[in-house]
């Protein structure tokens, strides 16, 4: 199913591909050649509306397309090209991993065939748009073309990812490391999974930059590594991304350091990357809470990492931070004020002002489960009366 991994890239596969027979989230893909050849020039602006193009058009939302695995194959080959910009190179590499996590998703490559070998008529016609759309069936068949054409691509991604390791950027090496990563999920390639870690621990013995080890831990925590070593590093950022590797899940130790993290440092954790690990896509602390409500069931344990992130988090965080904390100290969903730690917390809430909004369904929805009223008056009057 993969193509041989020296299949045309960069500018000879911009060439040879015949664009107008390929669709992105808008239609068919006639003007991607002109973004990607806008890549490579002087034309700052040219090159942003390219990048916007790549990331709003062909892989939308990621959503692939059949000009999706096309377009990363010209991309994987002119990041070796001197003229690319290097202020580009780490938003250029984000999209091949991106690119490399449809290939990796659990699709099952037999039905895509089945799927794929139906007639979509006219689609190829660039004057036909909504050929696509005709039917249920030729938007799977288009779909599941776009996703093998992404399989089949992989292994020139995974070249990719390997050169560009020696990159002398570290936001470069980090995205790297992680479509590196995403790719040993894709069957044909995990049995390279020892050798890219291997490489990756090198790496994150070697660099002198906290960023760069903590992604590249985060890197190697997918792959299986557990870096228990790393739960005592003086970087506060490096430990944590050392205690969410998986295989450190149910690690006691792990625990204690992302408890202790939020606990003292909430409201210092972003200050603590000056290039944020590319695996988190949002705020670090997230993937921390998330961890801990999955692995602590004892509110108790919580109460101070949870009262510590209601100070410096936002109304809007709800669904990542406070709206799950509440659910966790409200486990049973009938509003009892029976601990110590629950009246810490609501209390805590209800100094945050900005977050009592009727209007805001977000927050609602996590009031119900843990069967409180959204209603800060009312909450105010439950904590004042004590535990019950």
């Amino acid at each position: 199913m993969l193509n041989d991994p020296l299949m045309p890239n960069g500018l000879e596969a911009l060439e040879i591909t015949e664009w107008s027979r390929l669709q992105h989230a808008y239609g068919h893909a006639t003007d991607t050649p002109k973004h990607l050849r806008a890549l490579l020039e002087k034309d700052a602006e040219a090159r942003k509306e390219a990048i916007f193009h790549l990331w709003s058009a062909v892989i939308h939302q990621g959503t692939p397309w059949t000009a999706t695995a096309p377009t990363a194959a010209v991309v994987a080959g002119l990041l070796s090209d001197e003229r690319i910009d290097r202020g580009d190179r780490a938003n250029l590499l984000s999209f091949l991993v991106s690119v490399a996590e449809v290939a990796a998703q659990p699709d099952p490559a037999e039905e895509l065939v089945l799927q794929a070998v139906v007639d979509i008529g006219s689609l190829p016609g660039a004057d036909n748009e909504e050929a696509i759309y005709q039917s249920d069936e030729e938007m799977d068949a288009c779909y599941a073309r776009a996703i093998l054409g992404c399989i089949q691509v992989a292994p020139l991604l995974l070249r990719t990812m390997l050169r560009e390791l020696d990159d002398s950027n570290a936001a470069v090496r980090m995205r790297a490391a992680m479509g590196a990563v995403v790719l040993m999920r894709v069957n044909s390639l995990g049995n390279r999974t020892g050798e890219i870690k291997s490489r990756l621990l090198s790496m994150a013995q070697a660099t002198h930059n906290n960023d760069e080890r903590g992604a590249l831990l985060l890197s190697m925590g997918e792959l299986g590594f557990s870096p228990i070593d790393y739960l005592a590093d003086p970087s506060g950022a490096v430990r944590m991304c050392a205690a969410l590797a998986p295989g450190l899940a149910e690690n006691p130790a792990a625990i204690d350091v992302l408890i202790e993290i939020l606990q003292e440092h909430a409201g210092s954790i972003e200050e603590w990357f000056m290039e944020n690990p590319p695996q988190f896509s949002m705020h670090p602390r997230f993937a921390v809470v998330r961890r801990l409500l999955d692995q602590v069931r004892d509110f108790e344990r919580l109460a101070g990492a949870a009262v510590a992130v209601l100070e410096v988090t936002a109304k809007y965080s709800v669904d990542f931070d406070w709206g799950p904390l509440l659910a966790a100290a409200f486990p049973e969903g009938n509003g009892k004020l029976s601990t110590h730690a629950r009246c810490r917390f609501l209390s805590a809430l209800v100094e945050k002002e900005e977050f009592w909004d009727p209007n805001f369904g977000n927050a609602l929805k996590w009031f119900q489960m843990a069967g409180l009223p959204y209603n800060r008056d009312e909450c105010a009057l439950r904590v004042s009366s004590g535990l019950n």
